[in-house]
């Protein structure tokens, strides 16, 4: 939530903004201290602050980003003895005490002109699909991690060249999830070149590669004595793209992953100190319209690929993203690990009918994966075989819009010669959104979505579970909104409690418009912990319980 609090332009064409994005909360711990009579001495509260800070002067930009969060009602005697719950700074003091910190989250001067642009400091950089390289902000499971360093990009004519190097730079201050024990930054180290080529008859083409040097120590000064070492991770790949091929438009892009580094090293500790330790990533997709229906093809194989994610996964990002071709709102604990899978491959069919443009589009798709990962991520120790079809309807007319999709996904498991069947994971689901015109200008929105999922066979029994997330609003126009929520969950593995009942959440949320630039949020409630995934990313988001309140607006 972003609140731009000041902007101004002057004569001599400098523009500056400043916004601002505060939130405050308050978490109710379902936790007790043995011998306080009281409840809720657990319970303390959060306030986290955003500010940005844009000037502009022609093409010259210089943009800061400074984050601040605070603690309160997070300390209790014992026996005349003060104890701090929910440290900021794990015991240390820090600057501003030991319940605040002040954060330079981003810095960045860059310039922007028709042939190139330029930026020092706070940096993002995405090639081809991700596979090899893709650090952007997602702020739909708060991630925000850039490259510090530099980033450039030349375009002579049909050409794209772009480099980039630096040192990773994860977010310190979450802007949407509890604040605890802020670590410092593990600065790994980052470089990579993207060229391409536009405009070849109907072709475009590109190549890339990029080197990784991890960390092992937090702060800079690990980063400086990494400088000069050889490499820990380099992926180099092509991509091609061709429009009207068969009459389909194509996209194809092949990378190889490298890990030359010496026994003993985390990276080979993490890729088994294969001695191979390569691997290779593979993705192809194809789109074909024929008369009313559009038929979307895509294929994977990843091999080795994922061992660059494992490096930062307990930093809760990711430096390069595959397409994943999975149905992202129905991700459990089960089907995440095929996410991050080692060694996978398989394909997707997807057919859209327009039955009526832009009102009437049901969709059906078939995935199927073979996932041959055995790694500490997934429950099974035989490789599975996963089949996930999908069905869906959107029904958008003038004032009524209904999505609606619904699968079935079974990762089959390998039957082993001599061993007891395995089974399959077998998971149901539903999901559907849909807005209902009212009289008087009002509008009621119901999402809603629920899945029934059963285990195999496993070395350590699991609980079959049922979850459940619905939102019901009440809205006029934009400016006002009423939103309940329920959610429900049996889960054993989700770490939350429910306010209602153990396994059930509701909350209530006010959402108001004064103008058309600023909107006023106050939640009340709870909700539950669980795995959420955008765009290729996951993570396991925690629960909460207690009060919020949310400002945002532009000007």
């Amino acid at each position: 939530m972003a609140c731009p609090v000041a902007e101004a332009t002057a004569n001599d064409g400098v523009s500056l903004s400043v916004s601002e994005d505060l939130e405050v909360r308050w978490y109710n711990s379902p936790e007790q201290l043995p011998g306080f009579l009281e409840q809720g001495v657990l319970d303390y509260g959060e306030q986290v602050n955003r500010m940005t800070i844009l000037t502009s002067l022609a093409s010259w930009n210089l943009y800061t980003q400074i984050d601040q969060v605070s603690l309160f009602a997070n300390q209790y005697y014992l026996d005349d003895v003060q104890y701090t719950e929910n440290d900021l700074h794990g015991g240390n003091a820090g600057i501003f005490g030991p319940g605040t910190a002040v954060v330079l989250e981003k810095m960045r001067v860059s310039i922007e002109r028709p042939s190139y642009s330029a930026s020092i400091g706070d940096t993002y950089a995405a090639f081809g699909r991700g596979i090899a390289l893709n650090i952007n902000r997602n702020v739909d499971i708060d991630i925000d991690t850039s490259i510090r360093g530099f980033r450039s990009v030349y375009r002579p004519g049909a050409w794209d060249i772009t480099a980039v190097a630096g040192v990773l730079n994860r977010q310190q201050v979450f802007q949407d999830n509890a604040n605890l024990s802020l670590p410092d930054n593990y600065g790994h180290m980052v470089a990579g070149v993207r060229v391409e080529r536009f405009g070849l008859g109907n072709a475009n083409v590109g190549a890339h590669g990029v080197v990784y040097n991890f960390v092992e120590e937090e702060g800079l000064s690990a980063s400086m004595k990494n400088i000069g070492t050889g490499p820990d991770a380099f992926v180099g790949g092509l991509t091609g793209e061709y429009s009207g091929l068969f009459g389909m438009d194509w996209y194809a892009e092949a990378d190889i992953f490298s890990y030359p580094i010496p026994a003993g090293s985390q990276v080979s500790v993490l890729t088994n100190d294969n001695e191979d330790r390569s691997g290779h990533a593979a993705y192809l997709s194809s789109a074909a319209y024929l008369g009313n229906t559009t038929w979307l093809f895509e294929a994977k194989s990843y091999q080795g690929s994922e061992y660059l994610n494992s490096l930062v996964g307990s930093e809760q990002y990711v430096v390069a993203t595959a397409p994943t071709l999975e149905y992202e709102r129905v991700i459990t604990e089960d089907s995440a690990a095929a996410l991050g899978s080692n060694d996978i491959y398989g394909g997707k069919l997807r057919m859209d009918w327009t039955v009526r443009p832009g009102e009437i589009v049901p969709y059906v798709s078939l995935a199927v994966f073979r996932d041959r990962d055995m790694g500490p991520l997934n429950f099974s120790d035989v490789p599975e075989t996963i089949f996930h079809p999908v069905a869906g309807l959107e029904l958008i007319s003038h004032e009524w819009v209904v999505l609606l999709n619904g699968g079935y996904r079974v990762d089959q498991r390998a039957d082993i010669e001599g061993a007891v069947s395995s089974g399959s994971d077998r998971m149901a689901h539903m999901d559907l959104d849909l807005k209902i015109p009212l009289s008087s200008g009002f509008h009621a929105d119901i999402a809603t979505g629920a899945q029934q999922f059963q285990w195999g066979e496993n070395a350590f029994e699991h609980e079959d579970f049922i979850e459940s997330e619905t939102a019901i609003s009440l809205q006029k126009g934009s400016d006002y909104a009423l939103i309940g929520y329920v959610d429900f969950s049996n889960n054993p593995l989700v770490s939350s409690v429910g306010n209602l009942k153990d396994d059930v959440y509701g909350a209530i949320e006010l959402q108001v418009k004064p103008t058309s630039s600023l909107t006023l949020k106050a939640f009340y409630g709870a909700y539950k912990a669980g795995i959420r995934c955008s765009g290729g990313q996951c993570r396991l988001l925690p629960g909460f319980d207690g009060v919020r309140f949310g400002l945002s607006g532009r000007l």
